[in-house]
């Protein structure tokens, strides 16, 4: 029988079209403070179609996954070999540069927290800490496997690092507000309130409100009232409305 990389919770985790939902929700809204967000515009491909360029890259987190154990080095690799291309290219028309070590951890960090924040807002339940740190340990062995240096050790050091990142790092910056505006351009209207409203709710206040986020009380209360009556039926009919994204 194949194994699988990676641990039961990872993959509850990426097996969830709705975790994946917000890890998307999560990240969008991270991206746009991200100090490296340049890369994002270099291609092109995110600001004019931001919602594709995001369903790919998760689509490549989730087959991480469901990957078995000996393919997965071959895997990460191929995803180190993308980035090295795109920074190739750029360093012949821009002069050398590179996507620093720090901007994949930042990277990597939003797949840990939105994917854990996640699993818990829609569980109505903290994850133990066991469950932390073996999906820390799984994400982290994937950036291992893409020669990521200074990866943090255990979740314990990472969470010291996260901590940095939130106060200090993910700040607004010249991009941040023209990535905001693709999103928006992206969406219909009320979808685009949506994901403010729950981005607000979702990510670290400090980050919300440097993007400007409000909340709204209705919202919050269709925030709270959500996980607790999760109905698939409606999902699968409300999913496509507010993200019409193909294969989630």
């Amino acid at each position: 029988m194949t194994q699988l990389f990676g641990s039961e919770i990872t993959r509850a985790i990426w097996g969830d079209a709705e975790n994946i939902l917000l890890i998307y929700a999560g990240s969008a809204a991270e991206f746009a403070l991200n100090p490296e967000n340049h890369w994002l515009f270099y291609t092109g491909k995110l600001p004019s179609d931001p919602l594709r360029r995001f369903e790919t890259t998760l689509q490549y987190q989730r087959k991480l996954f469901f990957t078995p154990q000996e393919t997965l080095p071959a895997l990460a690799r191929h995803i180190k070999y993308i980035h090295s291309e795109v920074e190739k290219r750029r360093s012949e028309e821009q002069g050398e540069i590179k996507i620093s070590d720090a901007a994949y951890l930042q990277v990597f960090s939003m797949l840990i927290e939105y994917g854990i924040l996640g699993y818990e807002y829609l569980h109505c339940r903290k994850m133990v800490a066991q469950e932390r740190e073996t999906y820390f340990n799984d994400i982290r062995a994937i950036a291992l496997m893409m020669g990521i240096r200074d990866f943090p050790e255990t979740y314990c050091d990472y969470q010291d690092r996260r901590t940095r990142m939130v106060v200090s790092e993910l700040q607004c910056n010249a991009l941040t507000w023209q990535l905001m505006k693709a999103y928006r351009k992206s969406l219909a209207p009320v979808s685009y309130w949506g994901l403010l409203q729950f981005q607000a709710r979702f990510i670290h206040p400090t980050l919300a409100g440097r993007l400007e986020l409000r909340t709204n009380r209705i919202f919050g209360w269709l925030y709270w009232l959500y996980p607790r009556v999760r109905f698939q039926p409606l999902f699968d009919r409300l999913f496509p409305l507010l993200l019409p994204l193909d294969h989630f």
